[in-house]
């Protein structure tokens, strides 16, 4: 596999570059293509297929934003001339708004709960999660300080990512290697270790164990 210094640095720098709005669409194309560089090194197309999406979601739901206020149905609320339709108009736009916003949170959780597993860096899954729960509180406000903390655990994440991914087995013990002769193929006491383990009778001249205290054949007693 090759390194991950690229992503790293491009996704680092790209997370730190979000936080400034003159840089935060530069910021988040160098998160893209840090996710693509992350997906060829690890070999898993579908990491950069759903950050991809996620981009995709994202602007649509940007460029709907965009129309919800060059519209002024953010203006029509506070005048007195407030109709029905207007009314439609504003949470129609803004429910649209919502709606990709949770969208490009879901491909963008998944890309990051992947590459979590593939890195073994526990910081992508956690800022995933927090892009999904901040998104669907936008609604209510509350979402966009979850979203800045998400912002935080991104740029934690990608300075996290070792230089080499962490390969299959890695830090287990080599395995054991064993003998390939098999026990019954082990060889045989040669006959010169055989004569030197037996005896003879001390009576009757009988061939004996070493150990043998008594002849087998007369019964004399070996001294």
């Amino acid at each position: 596999m090759g390194s991950l210094s690229p992503a790293k640095t491009l996704g680092g720098v790209g997370g730190i570059l979000v936080f400034f709005p003159f840089l935060s669409l530069v910021g988040w194309i160098l998160i893209l293509l840090a996710t693509k560089e992350i997906s060829e090194t690890v070999q898993d197309k579908s990491i950069f297929d759903d950050a991809l999406l996620a981009a995709i979601t994202a602007i649509i739901g940007a460029v709907v934003f965009v129309a919800f206020i060059v519209t002024g149905s953010i203006a029509g609320l506070f005048t007195f001339g407030f109709g029905f339709p207007r009314f439609l108009l504003f949470f129609g736009i803004l429910g649209a708004f919502w709606i990709f916003t949770i969208i490009s949170a879901i491909f963008l959780k998944r890309s990051y709960e992947k590459i979590s597993q593939r890195l073994n860096v526990s910081a992508f899954a956690t800022t995933g999660l927090l892009y999904l729960i901040g998104a669907a509180l936008t609604i209510v406000f509350v979402g966009f300080l979850i979203l800045l903390v998400a912002l935080i655990f991104q740029v934690v994440a990608y300075f996290s990512i070792q230089d080499r991914p962490p390969s299959p087995g890695w830090g287990q013990p080599a395995p054991q290697t064993f003998s390939s002769v098999p026990v019954s193929q082990q060889p045989a006491p040669s006959q010169e270790q055989a004569q030197v383990e037996s005896k003879f009778c001390l009576k009757c001249g009988a061939r004996l164990p070493s150990v043998a205290v008594f002849c087998t054949s007369c019964g004399a007693k070996q001294s």
